[in-house]
């Protein structure tokens, strides 16, 4: 398993340079590692649908967007995941 983290976080790491990457499956303990396991010390922001929490990946900051289906159905979940994968922008990851 940590070797994926590791892996997963060297490709995260040259996305962030590309900004022409596709969308990419990443491993709860990398998430996890960048925020300080979601701590809430590290929250940036909340909204309905998710918690935005600070991160750090290499010397670099990012925000990591932790979606939760708890109050959402399961079409309106589907339609943040959507609305995220076409969001196109230098600085929104994918």
């Amino acid at each position: 398993m940590e070797h994926k983290a590791t892996t997963a976080r060297s490709e995260l790491e040259q996305i962030l340079v590309d900004e022409t990457a596709e969308p990419m499956a990443l491993p709860l303990s990398l998430l996890k590692d960048i925020t300080c396991d979601f701590s809430d010390n590290q929250v940036i922001g909340r909204g309905g649908f998710a918690v935005v929490y600070h991160g750090i990946l290499g010397d670099k900051v990012i925000a990591v967007k932790k979606l939760s289906n708890a109050y959402m159905h399961e079409m309106e979940f589907d339609r943040e995941i959507e609305c995220l994968m076409r969001a196109k922008h230098k600085n929104v990851l994918q």
